[in-house]
This record gives structure tokens, C-alpha cells and sequence, in this order.
């Protein structure tokens, strides 16, 4: 299966010195089992779209710099906010964009349907 980013693209997305490899490598996982469970698809597509991209190196972004997501986090006179909101915009965004199956390995119908036609009565038939 193929990687949604490469950890160069993360690292240079965070724009911080070297990354520490495992920790990088975790976030990407992360962010991809995210996308997973919002789009419903079974394999990315290849090539990944640019917007499958973009949400899972921003995903990854927010769990490299916050593994655990907290909400917020005070270390002596430093003090940092996550945006949760935007985490969930993210996935709402992949959920929306993916599920109905329109896009390329959606995870819905590949076919349309038609309605069901109740308009007729059943039949017996005795032997």
C-alpha cells in the first residue's frame, strides 16, 4: 500500500529541523488510519489526490507536534492551543468528499440504482 506523503514532505511541511524518525512515522500512520476510517476506502488511489494529501500531512502535522491531541498544554511560561475544530473539519471534509463513492476508490456504489417499483401486488398460487 502506498504511503499518502513521504516523511521529507512532512518534514519540510513542519518546516523544524530533522524529525525524529518514529515519531514521524507514527504520526503518518496515525493520519492515515484517520483518513481511512472517514473516506471508507480500501486502498489510496494512486497517484493520491492533492486533496487526500494535503488532509493527512496536516493530520500528521497534528499528531507529530501533539501526539495524544491535547486540547492545550502549558510548559513553564510556554503555553500552546490545538485546534480541535480543525481537526474535525479535516476529517468532515474526507468524509464528505470520499464516502458517497464519486471520488476515484470511494467507498460506496460504483453503479447508480434505480428506485423500487412497489407498485405491483404479490401473486399466490396454490398446487
Amino acid at each position: 500500500m502506498a504511503d499518502l506523503f513521504t516523511l521529507a514532505e512532512l518534514t519540510d511541511y513542519l518546516q523544524q529541523g530533522p524529525l525524529i524518525e518514529a515519531s514521524a512515522i507514527v504520526a503518518r500512520r496515525k493520519a492515515s488510519g484517520w483518513l481511512r476510517s472517514a473516506t471508507e476506502l480500501t486502498t489510496w488511489p494512486d497517484p493520491i489526490p492533492d486533496d487526500l494529501w494535503g488532509w493527512a500531512i496536516e493530520l500528521a502535522a497534528l499528531a507529530y507536534d501533539n501526539p495524544t491531541l491535547l486540547a492545550s498544554e502549558t510548559v513553564g511560561a510556554t503555553s500552546r492551543t490545538t485546534d480541535r475544530a480543525r481537526f474535525t473539519a479535516i476529517l468532515d471534509a474526507a468524509r464528505e468528499a470520499y464516502r458517497d463513492g464519486s471520488a476515484p476508490g470511494g467507498g460506496g456504489p460504483l453503479h447508480s440504482f434505480p428506485e423500487p417499483d412497489w407498485s405491483w401486488g404479490s401473486v399466490v398460487t396454490r398446487l
